[in-house]
């Protein structure tokens, strides 16, 4: 019984040991939280028609993949986004479910299930299906929007 008990003590200093080993240091920000933000702004530019709010957290280069098609270049992206508003469209609802962001240096991948329902020239139309959104980590620290691919 005696080889128990020394050996409890040990157990317990090597768990709080790998216990500190990985537990985030405070007042650093954690590049998960500042990506899943960010997505988070994408998510209300976009339901609420707000280009304005998109375009300093999108790319220039920005490209999107969605249901076979290829739009390259921000502009590309946002212009139909300022159309629509213009037009009098609404998106009804837009939740992105079940998200996983993982960062792996200035770059990170944000995965998730969307569903959008909206309203554009009296027709209402709903989507759903899986997003990866492909961030890059700006030189003032901000991440920006340079990929995403979605599918049903």
């Amino acid at each position: 019984m005696v080889p128990f008990l020394l050996l409890a003590p040990a157990s317990v200093s090597l768990a709080l040991l790998q216990t500190r080993a990985y537990a985030p240091t405070t007042g650093a920000p954690v590049p998960e939280a500042a990506v899943a933000a960010t997505l988070e702004d994408l998510r209300k530019g976009e339901l609420f028609l707000d280009a304005g709010a998109l375009e300093p957290i999108v790319a220039a280069s920005f490209t999107v993949i969605e249901d076979g098609d290829r739009i390259s270049g921000s502009f590309a992206f946002l212009e139909p986004i300022r159309r629509m508003r213009e037009r009098g469209g609404e998106v009804k609802e837009l939740r992105f479910e079940q998200t996983l962001v993982q960062v792996f240096g200035a770059s990170a991948v944000a995965t998730y299930r969307f569903v959008k329902v909206w309203r554009d020239g009296g027709v209402r139309h709903r989507a759903q299906g899986w997003s990866s959104d492909v961030f890059e980590l700006r030189d003032d620290g901000a991440w920006i929007l340079v990929h995403r691919h979605r599918g049903r």
